[in-house]
């Protein structure tokens, strides 16, 4: 339980001094690999003018489900709860259709 707890403020720090406030605004690693990462999010362009969007709660979730079948670690739990709680506070959680940045 006290990894667990130690994952969920690793999550909390890892999210207060790298990802943004706001959503529609840059996290502080803005790596961009043309054509899924863009600025440090997942955007895959299925047009010239719309991509879909996969935001971090996402991948937290299927994770976490993924572990519910496999052993995890229960920092690595702590840590995928943590950015997933994170994830859904943002108000543009359910926006997965964007227009496409490339």
């Amino acid at each position: 339980m006290l990894l667990f707890i130690l994952g969920l403020f690793i999550a909390f720090i890892y999210s207060y001094k790298i990802l943004p406030n706001n959503e529609g605004e840059t996290p502080l690693i803005t790596i961009t690999q043309y054509p899924i990462i863009y600025k440090g999010m997942i955007i895959i362009p299925y047009t010239s003018t719309y991509a879909i969007h996969i935001h971090h709660w996402i991948i937290c979730l299927i994770i976490y489900i993924i572990s519910m079948y496999i052993y995890m670690y229960n920092i690595i739990k702590g840590i995928i709860i943590g950015l997933f709680i994170q994830g859904i506070l943002y108000k543009d959680r359910f926006n997965i259709i964007c227009n496409n940045p490339y």
